[in-house]
């Protein structure tokens, strides 16, 4: 987590960033991700979370990427 500006507090719409998890570690560093935010309307993630690359779903895709 950290890799990219938090889109969706930058723009004010939450006061903070989304809740980190640690998912897998690259060389002993802790890999950080987010779990970003959910439309209560909807149950969903918001679309800025979704696109946003710190978000948790997509932190096995990094790690398959690490592993080649």
């Amino acid at each position: 987590m950290g890799r990219t500006v938090c889109k969706v507090k930058k723009s004010g719409v939450v006061p903070t960033r989304g809740r980190p998890s640690i998912e897998w570690y690259k060389d002993g560093v802790p890999q950080y991700y987010c779990y970003g935010y959910i439309d209560r309307m909807t149950d969903q993630l918001l679309e800025v979370c979704k696109d946003c690359r710190d978000n948790v779903i997509y932190s096995q895709d990094d790690l398959k990427k690490y592993k080649e």
